[in-house]
């Protein structure tokens, strides 16, 4: 059997988007057979209660807190891990060896604090007598070198998207970039092709994650408390680490035609029925965009705002701005223009079809045992097809070298 390691966390300071999307991509990997074992460290929101209902999780030690106040980037993210790469790779190592785990066919990372130095001794430390295993990283921030033999950055950045990593990985390694790679559950695949253009507004979905440390879903529903908002409905989701929930749940008492939800296995099932989501810029920006959402979006944090900001002036949602400087007014404002004027301007159905995770467990484990079958084409497969359109050999081979536009697509249909 193939076995597979994930090396990702969570935290009540990391958030935990990197542990969901990986754990979606373990599903699909089990699902053809894999065999996942993730390594996560243990600290405060580290969601491997949650993973352990599903997969085999090896827990790492956990290491005093790190004030993380006034640091940025790189020193950050350094923080978020807790000890040095080196410790972490070595702590790794000897945790895989107490369980007996050997020769795994691949190592997936995805954590902003590890890069090529974590990745050298941590291959080396498996390769043992038999060959190192491939490596996966799943990034977002294209701001340190990786080992990688693949790469996946599901985040859009209009032309720039297919050339953020040119010095940052080994010339073998596959680039898989943009959200046509977005890791979402097959249920986003499933309802992709179903769900119609919003052309009224009525309901609204609130989201801003699985911490929502800066209470956003606050500042979101004393928004909605607006006289002229009072017929919208509005669901309200709340994570698993969410430490507001007092002054929410205390809010959505004094609003009528509002539900208040908990962790939900998916949010697919809101989108599908919301006509705008108010939410934060992270990986719900590709499970919104699959479903056609038209969103008013907050950068809950700094890697978020330049992808929102590109697919802002792409025209596939609207940046509010970041979750420093985003008030109740400039929310309420947003909301009461939407709702004057709730055209279907945003076009984010084009970005993603829902199927990145497939794709990605294909790359990894290749065609065998695939079963392969043909199906006439449909509407919803225009994003496809223009992605296959713009590859980079495609085009190299065309008459006309430059990208197609998709607005050049549908004109020319």
């Amino acid at each position: 059997m193939t076995r597979i390691l994930i090396r990702c966390d969570a935290s009540l300071l990391i958030g935990s988007g990197h542990v969901i999307r990986c754990r979606t991509l373990a599903r699909e990997l089990q699902r053809r057979g894999a065999e996942v074992c993730f390594l996560c460290r243990r600290q405060p929101g580290d969601l491997i209660g949650l993973l352990e209902q599903e997969f085999q999780v090896l827990a790492l030690p956990e290491q005093p807190l790190v004030a993380c106040e006034g640091l940025e980037g790189s020193d950050l993210y350094g923080a978020w891990l807790g000890c040095t790469q080196e410790q972490d790779a070595a702590q790794c190592l000897e945790i895989l060896a107490e369980a007996a785990i050997k020769s795994p066919r691949w190592v997936v990372a995805d954590h902003y604090g590890l890069d090529a130095h974590w990745e050298a001794q941590l291959l080396a430390g498996l390769a043992g007598r038999d060959a190192p295993p491939q490596l996966l990283v799943i990034d977002d921030l294209a701001d340190r070198p990786h080992q990688a033999d693949l790469l996946l950055d599901q985040n859009f950045f209009g032309e720039a998207t297919e050339q953020r990593y040119q010095d940052l990985v080994p010339p073998h390694c596959r680039q898989l970039l943009g959200p046509h790679y977005a890791l979402l559950g097959p249920e986003y695949a499933q309802l992709h092709p179903l769900v119609f253009p919003r052309t009224e507004l009525k309901r609204v979905l609130v989201f801003f994650g699985g911490v929502d440390p800066d209470n956003l879903t606050g500042r979101a529903l004393e928004a909605l408390l607006d006289p002229s908002l009072a017929d919208l409905a509005v669901d309200v989701v709340l994570g698993l680490q969410c430490p507001h929930r007092k002054e929410v749940e205390e809010l959505v008492a004094r609003r009528s035609h509002t539900t208040l939800h908990g962790p939900l296995p998916s949010l697919a099932g809101l989108i599908a029925r919301a006509d705008l989501a108010v939410g934060a810029g992270g990986a719900t920006t590709w499970e919104r965009a699959c479903l056609g959402l038209p969103s008013l979006v907050v950068a809950i944090a700094a890697n978020q705002l330049p992808f929102a900001e590109a697919l802002d002036r792409a025209g596939y949602l609207q940046l509010l701005g970041d979750s420093d400087s985003v008030s109740t007014e400039q929310i309420r404002s947003a909301l009461v223009m939407k709702l004057a004027d709730h055209s279907a301007g945003e076009i984010s159905a084009a970005l993603t079809d829902g199927c990145g995770a497939s794709r990605l467990a294909l790359a990894m484990l290749g065609i065998s045992g695939a079963s392969i079958s043909l199906r006439p084409a449909v509407s919803a497969d225009e994003a496809l097809l223009l992605h296959w359109a713009n590859d980079s050999q495609v085009r190299a081979n065309s008459l006309l070298s430059d990208a197609i536009r998709p607005a050049d697509r549908q004109k020319s249909l």
